[in-house]
């Protein structure tokens, strides 16, 4: 089963803010673990935010 676009949402919202995720559902962890790694590439580049120009 899929997960829903609220529970996309909400481990987004997790992995963010840096919580950890309370769940042992592989798909939602996978998930998870997808979103901290793409997060731990952009800050090894220096890709936060948006660029001002100015």
């Amino acid at each position: 089963m899929s997960l829903s676009s609220h529970r996309k949402h909400r481990i987004y919202i997790a992995a963010t803010m840096g919580y950890d995720l309370g769940s042992e559902d592989p798909e939602e962890l996978a998930f998870y673990k997808l979103i901290k790694k793409e997060i731990g590439k952009d800050k090894e580049n220096r890709h936060m935010g948006i660029q001002r120009i100015d």
